[in-house]
């Protein structure tokens, strides 16, 4: 029988591979913009609920491109996905999106997978990868939305350069590869943004919790967690420490 964690993996990975087949043919045709991001949205997501309905029929799914309802709510089980994390990365032809997929019992994060085919990786809870550690300086990264918020106080705490990109799936899969060292957000997100990202981050044995260091909980009401710190666990009081002097 297939573990959730290979659900997980295996749906992201076709997905991901299915959305370079139509970036691929949209940069031939020269068709990119604001029609790809919307035919890539409404593919990923329905190659996603028909994965679930075969594989997992009786889940609910809570998806950033679908209807949400309050039947989820009284189910153990749920998806949480994000078909397509960094749709204008996506649409403008460029590799800075990934496709999140994840399920929460009781409102935890477990299985799960990121695939990010610009990094060429699908990470997954199924095939945990032990987080690389990176040498110095130390690489804070944050959303380009953020970078004059959260990313200057805990760079300059841990005496770190700052880089940013699009997508909350490459910004936490990076850490985990060791490419960067911290990714923070100390802001609201959706929950599809940050809900597999957090569960294969764990897995990976990093830290992936609120800005204020408490635990992430998902699937619930009003689908919107207070923001994201994903780092190493010898650097995670340091870097709440900063995010609660500037808030």
């Amino acid at each position: 029988m297939t573990t959730d964690d290979e659900v997980a993996a295996d749906l992201a990975a076709f997905v991901g591979e299915e959305l370079v087949a139509l970036q691929t043919r949209a940069k031939s045709s020269r068709q990119l913009g604001w029609w790809l991001e919307d035919e890539a949205d409404s593919l990923a997501h329905d190659l996603l609920v028909k994965g679930f309905a075969e594989h997992r029929p009786e889940d609910a799914v809570l998806s950033e491109e679908g209807t949400d309802t309050s039947a989820r709510l009284s189910s153990a089980r749920a998806w949480i996905v994000d078909p397509l994390d960094g749709s204008n990365g996506f649409g403008s032809g460029g590799d800075d999106w990934a496709v999140h997929v994840a399920l929460t019992v009781d409102g935890e994060a477990t299985a799960a997978a990121v695939s990010v085919p610009g990094l060429g990786e699908v990470f997954s809870t199924a095939r945990p990868q032990p987080a690389t550690v990176t040498s110095s300086p130390l690489v804070v990264v944050t959303g380009r939305s953020r970078s004059w918020i959260d990313g200057p106080p805990v760079a300059m705490a841990l005496g770190a350069t700052l880089e940013t990109c699009g997508s909350a799936g490459v910004k936490a899969m990076l850490v985990v590869l060791g490419e960067a060292d911290v990714y923070v957000h100390a802001s609201p997100l959706y929950e599809w943004d940050v809900c597999a990202p957090v569960a294969v981050a764990e897995s990976a044995g990093l830290v992936a919790c609120a800005p204020d260091g408490s635990r992430l909980q998902f699937n619930n009401r009003r689908p919107v967690v207070p923001g994201i710190v994903v780092t190493r666990p010898e650097l995670v009081d340091r870097v709440v420490s900063a995010l609660n002097v500037t808030t």
